[in-house]
């Protein structure tokens, strides 16, 4: 059965920095800091889920944070990146056809548009790719890099990898409580995962409202409000 399309229902809620709770949230917003065209130096959500996001990060661990990589996203950037992601795929492997290539890309980056039954999660303030830090603000590992387009990204990789074993080893249950937390957390304030990588959440968008079996959503695209920039 073909699943129904969620209906846009518009809240119209503002993007807001989310930078600005330094006590539990960090900001590093990896394409800027990778000097991608069109990135910016400031992670901005919608107003509802960065409160939602501030309530997970209040029951982290004593000392831990939040370390976000990237928020909303213009659509400019997200054409770079499925750009950039296609090109990977058919650079390792030229024996797929465009459409292979193009399908396969779209797994670890979603398909550059603005139309409401297309638009990106990233490029509607709903969507947010995150870690973890300690309580010294290093970074916890979470077995696999951010961007990583391997199936050690998915969400539930070491929980399968314990199913073909006896056991863990003491790095990979770090690893597999690490990503539990990061979860658990998440997911309390209603944010759904994408399950083929452990960093990407989404909340009132097209792609929440498909995993969680919602008619509607309520973030559609969206831009910044900045007064110097169209």
């Amino acid at each position: 059965m073909t699943k129904k399309t969620p209906l846009l229902v518009e809240s119209g809620e503002p993007l807001v920095s989310a930078s600005l709770y330094p006590e539990k949230i960090l900001s590093r917003p990896q394409y800027f800091i990778q000097g991608l065209k069109e990135s910016i130096p400031e992670s901005f959500l919608r107003v509802g889920v960065y409160e939602r996001l501030v309530r997970a990060a209040d029951r982290l661990p004593k000392g831990w944070k939040f370390v976000l990589l990237d928020c909303w996203r213009a659509p400019e950037l997200q054409r770079e990146l499925f750009d950039t992601i296609k090109d990977e795929i058919f650079r390792d492997h030229p024996e797929l056809s465009p459409d292979e290539v193009d399908q396969r890309a779209r797994i670890f980056v979603a398909y550059p548009s603005t139309e409401p039954d297309l638009v990106s999660g990233h490029c509607t303030g709903g969507s947010v790719d995150l870690t973890l830090a300690d309580e010294k603000g290093r970074a916890v590992p979470m077995g696999s890099g951010f961007d990583e387009t391997s199936e050690r990204s998915y969400t539930d990789h070491y929980d399968r990898t314990l199913e073909s074993k006896d056991a863990l080893s003491q790095e990979e249950e770090d690893i597999r409580n690490n990503r539990r937390l990061l979860l658990n957390l998440m997911e309390s304030e209603g944010f759904s995962n994408y399950p083929n990588e452990w960093w990407h959440f989404d909340y009132g968008n097209r792609n929440w409202a498909i995993r969680t079996g919602q008619e509607k959503c309520i973030y559609g695209f969206v831009r910044p409000n900045m007064r110097w920039r169209s």
